[in-house]
């Protein structure tokens, strides 16, 4: 089968993920009778992340299972996978066996590759018990962790029955780490909360969305539904416990947690879905139990849970913070972070604009946390207007630090 367009996926040594996803193209040129060859490479001294792999397959799968191109090929010879990839089409796979809700399962002794199709919960327990007893070495009650995610993309990802398809990837890369991947092609975290029964979770829709639903008890159907927005909020706060890393991107933002220290909110390339990945330490703590009764009882989590909070302005889609809706839902946002972490950096990077109300909002946000470490950091691209804008709270912030000395 020859190919209709070709394009190469480079395997990044730092981002890898997020380089990923913007070599990943959202092409309105495909036409339904393209095959697409997917060819990879990795740079020198860098790992291959389950992640990246598992984002590339639902890539793919979502190409051809909605109809935007017929076929998708893997040239996979210049990289060495943790499983043997089979001499399979994208479609081939996803047609083998029309009523197994699992398209493919790839098995190795430190790799284990889902594909799911289909939208059936008894396939999937039993899929959980696999994975229960795949290896000693798993956490006890990861598999607790990874199905509350999993159950994240049948509720909300608002998959059609005909194109339902979401990749699972765990690969243990080292004997001390765990890596783990859940990616959909849904309608994203956005997309999710603005159809929310719940108004708190409609008003987030415009917001940082990952950086609201890792905090307790947010849910879009509302707790006293039987929702109780467990997900993401266990999933962050696992991975804090543990030292372990969390990312997850949908639409155009990535949220990120790296162990205790960073917690950042960026503007990235899009992702038609949300991709929740991370990674576990297997020689720490790893204690679900406890993960729920902070769940249950908010009062008693660490005020200063991030020795810092990286917030790119950039992550709301606009270059110029103009409007007074936006500019208070940015500050709402600050004032989330303000409970995480002691120190701020807000970075206005790929701004262009800020209004004079929110320069005021910013001085008043920085005036009330005078115990708040905060960094501006200024574009270097910036014009003189913003430059001058910015410098007032760069000097604003400083004499917050004197203070506090």
């Amino acid at each position: 089968m020859a190919p209709t367009k070709t394009f190469n996926v480079n395997l990044a040594r730092t981002n890898q993920v997020i380089d990923v996803v913007r070599q990943l193209p959202n092409d309105p040129t495909y036409k339904s009778d393209d095959v697409v060859h997917i060819s990879l490479s990795i740079s020198p001294k860098a790992r291959i992340e389950v992640a990246s792999i598992a984002g590339i397959i639902q890539y793919s799968c979502d190409l051809v299972i909605s109809k935007r191109v017929h076929d998708v090929v893997f040239d996979f010879s210049r990289v060495k996978l943790p499983f043997t990839w089979p001499n399979k089409t994208i479609r081939d796979i996803l047609t083998l066996k029309p009523m197994d809700p699992v398209a493919i399962e790839l098995v190795s002794k430190d790799c284990r590759l889902t594909v799911f199709k289909k939208n059936d919960h008894k396939r999937r327990d039993s899929w959980y018990d696999h994975v229960k007893n795949w290896r000693k070495d798993l956490p006890q009650r990861f598999h607790l962790m990874l199905n509350e995610l999993v159950e994240n993309v049948s509720a909300h990802a608002q998959l059609e029955e005909s194109r339902f398809v979401f990749t699972v990837g765990l690969y243990f890369n080292t004997k001390r780490q765990l890596l783990y991947c859940i990616a959909d092609c849904g309608v994203g975290l956005k997309g999710s909360l603005r159809q929310a029964i719940v108004s708190e979770a409609k008003q987030a829709s415009a917001r940082a969305c990952a950086l609201n639903l890792t905090r307790p008890k947010c849910s879009s159907k509302g707790i006293k539904r039987g929702h109780q927005g467990v997900g993401l909020f266990i999933t962050s706060e696992l991975s804090q416990m543990n030292q372990g890393y969390l990312e997850i991107l949908s639409g155009t933002q990535e949220y990120e947690q790296n162990d205790n220290t960073v917690m950042r909110i960026r503007g990235v390339a899009e992702w038609k879905g949300t991709m929740v990945h991370g990674a576990i330490n297997l020689d720490k703590e790893f204690n679900y139990r406890q993960a729920m009764k902070l769940f249950a009882d908010p009062s008693k989590l660490s005020k200063d849970r991030f020795l810092v909070a990286h917030l790119h302005l950039n992550v709301y889609g606009e270059r110029c913070l103009r409007t007074r809706e936006l500019c208070e839902e940015i500050i709402r946002d600050l004032e989330l972070s303000v409970e995480r972490s002691p120190k701020i950096i807000l970075d206005f990077t790929d701004i262009v604009e800020i209004s004079q109300a929110f320069r005021g909002f910013l001085r008043q946000f920085v005036v009330n946390n005078k115990k708040v470490k905060i960094m501006i950091l200024v574009p270097p691209t910036a014009d003189e207007d913003l430059k001058c804008d910015l410098q007032e709270l760069v000097d604003l912030a400083a004499e917050n630090l004197v203070d506090d000395d």
